[in-house]
């Protein structure tokens, strides 16, 4: 999947011009991870996807995939703060299409991923956030050109 690699890329180049050569810092990380988590709970109430008293109003679909985008800024960074090099360029289509079971696994990644803070388990997060985001409908080059 060379454009998660190009969307990483996006990423890297801005926090480059932010710091230069800092030390691994575990406390900014989770900070971020937690500011992520609360990006995918409010795509869940900007979707309706547990809103229960909003049924009736519209979905922005401009205001979700603005929101999404936030959502993996923050991600994309938390990549860059962990020293990841290279994004993987394959996808691996998570077998969930449940948007409530999908929230609620990319929370687990999350969890997993703050007690571990291996690549792999990054990546895990990524591609059920990418899922995410293809299931609201949005294709890899509106996210890309979105964070342009």
């Amino acid at each position: 999947m060379n454009e998660v690699a190009k969307l990483y890329q996006l990423v890297v180049n801005r926090e480059l011009a932010k710091s230069k050569n800092e030390v691994l810092d575990v406390v900014r990380i989770k900070k971020k991870l937690l500011a992520f988590l609360q990006s995918v709970s409010e795509l869940g109430e900007i979707a309706h996807i547990y809103t229960f008293w909003e049924d009736d109003s519209t979905i922005h679909r401009n205001e979700l995939l603005d929101a999404y985008t936030s959502g993996m800024t923050m991600l994309m960074s938390v990549a860059f703060d962990m020293r990841i090099d290279e994004i993987k360029k394959y996808e691996e289509i998570p077998d969930r299409n449940d948007l409530v079971d999908l929230l609620l696994k990319i929370d687990e990644d999350i969890i997993i991923l703050k007690n571990s803070f291996k690549p792999i388990d990054l990546e895990n997060a990524l591609n059920d956030y990418f899922h995410l985001g293809f299931l609201f409908g949005f294709s890899i080059d509106e996210i890309i050109n979105q964070l342009s």
